[in-house]
């Protein structure tokens, strides 16, 4: 299938596309994301849509999108989106095959306002019960949220991010912590203390400790791919952690107290990347500050990365297979 892609987001659909080339399909892929510059890109300029309004979307601005580019974009035979999932009603009414992976939150731009929340589920539910959008996740988490908002099942399919090309080295003696606080463990450097810096500079480290500020994080694909040795809190160590999750939503506030707590618990903090022992084995858990020195001063980390090598390429294997089976169900 030969595919176009409108994103926000610069890891997700890099991802996506290198997978789907390799399995014979073409995505062209207009970004604009302020982070291109990762892939030595300048952001794309679009009509209609850009990084300024793309918050303001609605139905008239969708109308305006297929008006403008009703002609260029019919050639394609369908559509990806990674972020925002709200993008996929820009490319409604051309009536092709929408694949959407959510990879955070589903509902942004609308995280502020329940009642374009309420009119944004309408839309994709309704294309989905059409089946013109194939509803995908990259992770449990969001494949929770997703279907607890929805009420539709959505695939999970984990990400890979094998463009990086580079692999763990652990030549330095020290760790890195990844981390909004400056809180700083024995043995670690701050990741920030980096600066601008190639994966292969971070991949140079012995480990990497995360505080995560997300259920899901592109980087954390990024780096497991790459097999560097990764440790975490525990769940219940991870919520007496200050910035632990912090931007786990976009806007809480609009959210009740109950419904949080449907939402965001320990059992379904458990469906994190980090906690996922199926598709992340090998990852190292702390309960505490002391337990996380004694991993930083014990642990064979070339061993660990080792395992987390001989595993990925099983990985690798189970998630193009994944894909296979849903492009193979929309080119037949």
């Amino acid at each position: 299938m030969n595919l176009f892609n409108l994103d926000l987001h610069i890891s997700v659909i890099e991802d996506v596309k290198t997978i789907l080339t390799d399995l014979g399909h073409t995505v062209d892929s207009k970004s604009l994301s302020g982070h291109t510059w990762v892939f030595g890109r300048e952001p794309d300029q679009m009509d209609v849509v850009s990084q300024e309004n793309w918050k303001t979307l609605n139905q008239e601005m969708c109308d305006a999108f297929y008006k403008r580019y009703k002609d260029e974009l019919s050639t394609y035979d369908g559509f990806l989106v990674t972020y925002p999932p709200a993008f996929s009603l820009l490319f409604e009414k051309f009536d092709k095959p929408i694949f959407v992976v959510a990879a955070t939150r589903y509902e942004a731009p609308f995280s502020n306002n329940m009642l374009e929340w309420e009119w944004f589920n309408s839309k994709i539910v309704d294309m989905i019960d059409r089946g013109q959008l194939i509803p995908l996740t990259n992770n449990l988490y969001d494949k929770f949220y997703c279907e607890h908002f929805t009420k539709k099942e959505w695939k999970h399919i984990p990400s890979i991010c094998e463009y990086t090309k580079a692999k763990y080295t652990g030549t330095e003696e020290e760790s890195i912590l990844s981390a909004k606080s400056r809180l700083l463990p024995p043995h670690c450097k701050h990741i920030k203390s980096l600066g601008r810096h190639t994966w292969e500079d971070l991949y140079r480290y012995k480990s990497i400790v995360h505080i995560p500020y997300n259920v899901s994080i592109m980087s954390i694909f990024e780096q497991y791919t790459a097999n560097v040795p990764l440790l975490f809190p525990s769940p219940e160590c991870g919520m007496k952690i200050p910035g632990f999750l912090s931007e786990t939503f976009f806007h809480p506030n609009i959210i009740n107290d109950a419904k949080l707590q449907e939402i965001i618990n320990v059992d379904t903090l458990k469906l994190a990347d980090y906690y996922d022992k199926e598709w992340m084995p090998h990852v190292l858990h702390y309960t505490d500050g002391e337990h996380l020195n004694e991993l930083l001063e014990t642990t064979d980390f070339e061993e660990v990365s080792n395992s987390m090598k001989i595993f990925n390429e099983e990985r690798k294997k189970k998630v193009y297979s994944l894909w296979e089976e849903v492009m193979n169900g929309r080119a037949n």
